[in-house]
């Protein structure tokens, strides 16, 4: 008994110290780094969790703010563009369909805490086509340059830094993992695939949302945020914010039958 009461007063005495010191009971290391070798590697395969014959589910929701000072208040445009299809790990393609609407408003004091300046409209929904790093519509009068896939050329990652303490989860935190881009790490790693024309960097973020933090199976999702201004044509600095969301399914849901959808994508967009 006494033994028993011995350990028992041990276990406390070795989670009380736990706490004080940091917890560091309840701390986990994040494997992250198989998924930024993949993404490194361009090993779609592994990032996107695609099925045994190279097929994978991807999703994505791109929002592109834009924040103007004027006289009667401040105006905001934001852009949303949500992108669903199956994309092909062997040659890197990918057939699918995307939505973009546009919402307007401006925020003042006379209408503060109202919508009566909010308005929304679905500009369109087209099928299209990813390859080589270019994105085409069915409807060639359409503009998609806001589907904006850039994970299966995201390279780069692995040269980032990244904080002390960012890749330990706590608690009940959430399996993730970031990193805060210098200018030039956003320039070499992001923006020579997007091509943002910009007057003054604000910072942009990497991060990588994993299904556990030990032994993960998957990402699954990357989330990709950039802030800057840009002049307008009077030659004031106006405020851009742009968000890229892309969402991967699991390997098992992939393997049901994201190869059919990818043909029935494919023949939607070739009709």
């Amino acid at each position: 008994m006494k033994v028993k009461k011995k350990v028992q007063g041990m276990i406390i005495m070795t989670i009380v110290a736990g706490l004080l010191g940091g917890c560091s009971l309840f701390e986990t290391k994040i494997e992250y780094e198989p998924f930024v070798k993949a993404l490194d590697e361009g090993d779609m395969k592994t990032v996107m969790s695609a099925s045994d014959d190279g097929y994978a589910y991807v999703t994505q929701r791109g929002i592109y703010s834009m924040y103007e000072e004027k006289e009667d208040g401040k105006h905001i445009k934001t852009i949303r563009q949500t992108t669903e299809g199956v994309y092909n790990t062997k040659d890197k393609s990918l057939y699918g369909d995307t939505t973009q609407t546009i919402a307007t408003d401006i925020e003042n004091k006379k209408e503060k805490g109202t919508n009566e300046n909010y308005k929304k409209e679905i500009v369109y929904s087209t099928n299209i086509m990813y390859e080589n790093g270019q994105v085409q519509s069915a409807d060639s009068n359409l503009d998609v340059s806001y589907v904006n896939l850039i994970v299966d050329r995201l390279k780069g990652i692995g040269k980032l830094k990244m904080k002390p303490g960012d890749d330990i989860k706590k608690f009940d935190q959430p399996n993730t993992v970031g990193y805060s881009l210098t200018e030039s790490e956003f320039q070499s790693v992001i923006n020579d695939k997007l091509k943002i024309q910009y007057d003054e960097y604000r910072g942009a973020t990497i991060v990588l949302h994993l299904d556990a933090a030990k032994n993960p199976m998957q990402i699954l999702q990357v989330s990709i945020d950039v802030d800057y201004k840009k002049k307008n044509d009077e030659g004031n600095l106006v405020r851009y914010a742009l968000q890229i969301h892309t969402y991967f399914n699991g390997k098992q849901d992939n393997n049901q039958d994201a190869k059919k959808e990818y043909v029935d994508y494919k023949a939607q967009y070739k009709k």
